[in-house]
């Protein structure tokens, strides 16, 4: 989307030194990671499996593409247990622990590592409660904290835009840090219910629903397309006593066709879209039918 790598910040890599890079990690460094007899391999497509002689134990590489010896990431199993996966960009960044329950692989510790291959943090993951993060010298439990250290981290002022794309489990946190700085949120499609909807009362998609109710914290709202853009003001003037700013960006456009050497097939689409309901593939149908 345009980005260079040195221009994107990952939360959980941002506590460490390793850099957002491509893979340049091979076979040959990940079997170092694991010891023992090489036997043989086996491959399909992008996936080769590595067997040992000495022990009941293989590693599985998953590869970049299936010509190149580049791995993504790995997966060591013994006595048919998953016990660890390992991720590359040029280094190890990370390492995820399982250990075997009602005969299936349970995911208990998550490990960030420097480019040395010092752990920085290990993040406990609890099953079904709050997630840990342990570092060295401080602790934060649950991930709204962690979010929170993160966002902190950054010493967000006026001249920067935070753009807020689904609050799902962070929403209070990203809105309190970023009031510093100014605080933009992406509305995707069907953002109210119409079924549950009357004169009196909206029910805001459920994703929406904290934003909208605080949409005074709020320097923008982004959707679309001008029609929902026209609904929303209208909604926001009629069931609640704020008026944000609304800006229409398209999702994606073209300026202008090009022609093809070889001619159009005629009567055909092509959409990127998931297949989901609120995305009204028959309305785009029509649409171009009419067209």
């Amino acid at each position: 989307i345009g980005f260079d790598d040195n221009q994107v910040i990952w939360l959980y890599n941002h506590f460490t030194d390793i850099k957002i890079a491509p893979t340049s990690v091979t076979v040959d460094d990940v079997l170092a990671y694991f010891g023992g007899e090489e036997s043989h391999r086996e491959k399909n497509g992008k996936v080769l499996r590595v067997f040992f002689f000495d022990q009941d134990k293989f590693v599985t590489c998953y590869l970049v593409d299936e010509n190149k010896d580049l791995v993504q990431h790995a997966e060591y199993v013994f006595k048919g247990n998953l016990i660890r996966k390992d991720y590359f960009s040029y280094t190890r960044y990370c390492s995820e622990y399982f250990a075997p329950k009602d005969n299936v692989a349970v995911l208990y510790q998550r490990t960030f590592y420097n480019e040395d291959g010092t752990p920085v943090y290990d993040i406990l993951m609890n099953q079904g409660k709050e997630e840990v993060y342990h570092f060295k010298d401080k602790i934060f439990y649950g991930k709204q904290a962690f979010v929170r250290a993160f966002m902190k981290s950054l010493n967000l002022n006026k001249s920067d835009l935070v753009i807020l794309d689904r609050e799902t489990g962070i929403g209070q946190v990203v809105f309190e840090e970023a009031q510093t700085a100014h605080l933009a949120v992406v509305v995707h499609a069907e953002h109210y219910s119409e079924n549950a909807t009357n004169e009196d009362y909206i029910l805001w998609n459920n994703y929406y629903d904290y934003q909208f109710t605080n949409a005074d914290k709020v320097d923008f709202f982004i959707v679309s397309t001008d029609r929902q853009n026209e609904v929303l003001q209208e909604q926001f003037a009629k069931y609640t006593q704020h008026q944000p700013k609304i800006v229409t960006i398209p999702v994606g456009s073209i300026d202008s066709l090009t022609d093809s050497s070889q001619g159009r097939k005629p009567f055909s689409l092509i959409t990127a879209s998931r297949l989901a309901k609120e995305k009204h593939i028959d309305w785009l149908v029509k649409a171009v039918i009419e067209a």
